[in-house]
């Protein structure tokens, strides 16, 4: 299942995808006190689920595991502009006279993004799944906050109420909800230093540093498995954690960078992500996944915002290689719909 899900997201643009077991997350929260202090709640620890390693690099000929961290990096956001580029044409062929304009069918797909990246994930854990007899269910945890579940199992008519595919009859044996009563905040970022691939630095950029990529991923969801039989598989050892890749100087010049950013955007008469400082949690998720500001071009980003993207390319590490696309950087800071149609109209020139 994982091996198959692993492929399968890699074509789909999300080519990080690293096997863990949640019992390394919840070890490492409580040890910090982030449970006792209610900061971070415990993840589900069902049983492992052995993978064959044949094709993987490690030493061990098998390993055993119950999730999987799936991330991202540049490779996305050309996979991205195609989707978009589909549904837009989409909507517009569902336009009786033909006549709506890029711009107006890009605004009926609310967060544009992040739907692809829900919607994608998603259909590949379902198909996967429905061809894993194994599987009872996957449950994800999405960076947004959101709890989401596919079940496998038809004989679970307890979700029919959930069942999220539009309100229409499916013959697919698979439920899918998202609970929307409760959310539940995983540290994406202490998850991926558990796969012992991933540095954080806590003193400066607060970023998962990784020795090739740098600065350069993003963390989209956990994936926890359950096996509808319970192998009995013994709770693989965590890695050792990864060595820092930043050199001192780098590190001290980032803290500055981010005393900076962290001044201007606390101010009472600007906005940007000063106006996080006071929010709840739901408040925060609704502020970091809706809020959008103006931001086509480098003088466009507001001034609170920009301190902000110098900072994670202050660390040089990957810099050359994996930096975002302009495009796709000032995107995913700004949400800037101006930015889509320009990338649509490249696209379009490209398909002629």
């Amino acid at each position: 299942m994982i091996r198959r899900v692993q492929y399968e997201l890699k074509q789909g643009g999300f080519d990080l995808c690293h096997p863990l077991h949640t019992s390394w997350y919840n070890n490492l929260i409580k040890e910090e006190g982030l449970v006792e202090n209610g900061s971070l709640g415990l993840l589900p620890e069902p049983p492992t689920i052995v993978v064959d390693d044949d094709d993987d690099d490690d030493d061990e000929p098998t390993s055993s595991f119950n999730a999987i961290l799936i991330g991202n990096t540049k490779r996305i956001w050309p996979i991205f502009i195609s989707w978009l580029a589909s549904m837009v044409d989409r909507i517009k062929e569902r336009d009786e006279n033909s006549t709506i304009l890029d711009r107006e069918a890009l605004d009926l797909i609310a967060s544009p993004f992040d739907t692809f990246v829900m919607e994608s994930i998603r259909q590949i854990i379902q198909r996967c799944g429905e061809h894993d007899p194994e599987i009872k269910c996957c449950e994800l945890f999405w960076s947004s906050g959101k709890r989401q579940k596919v079940n496998f199992d038809p004989s679970d008519e307890s979700l029919d109420e959930k069942v999220m595919n539009g309100g229409e009859s499916s013959n697919i044996n698979y439920h899918c909800y998202v609970d929307d009563e409760k959310s539940f905040l995983v540290s994406m970022q202490r998850v991926a230093t558990t796969t012992g691939k991933y540095w954080l630095d806590t003193e400066a950029t607060k970023l998962c540093v990784h020795p090739e990529y740098g600065t350069w991923t993003a963390f989209r969801t956990l994936v926890l498995f359950e096996q509808r039989s319970h192998p009995s598989c013994s709770i693989p050892l965590a890695p050792p954690p990864c060595t820092c890749p930043v050199s001192p100087n780098e590190i001290t010049l980032a803290k500055e960078i981010f005393d900076n950013a962290l001044n201007i955007s606390s101010s009472s008469d600007t906005q940007g992500y000063g106006t996080t400082l006071s929010k709840s949690w739901k408040e925060l998720c609704d502020y970091l996944h809706n809020t959008s500001c103006t931001g086509s071009t480098w003088e466009k980003v507001p001034d609170t915002m920009k301190p902000w993207i110098q900072l994670r390319d202050s660390i040089s590490v990957g810099r050359e290689e994996w930096r975002y696309g302009q495009d796709q950087l000032l995107y995913h800071y700004t949400r800037d719909s101006e930015i889509l149609l320009v990338e649509l109209m490249k696209a379009r020139r490209t398909d002629n």
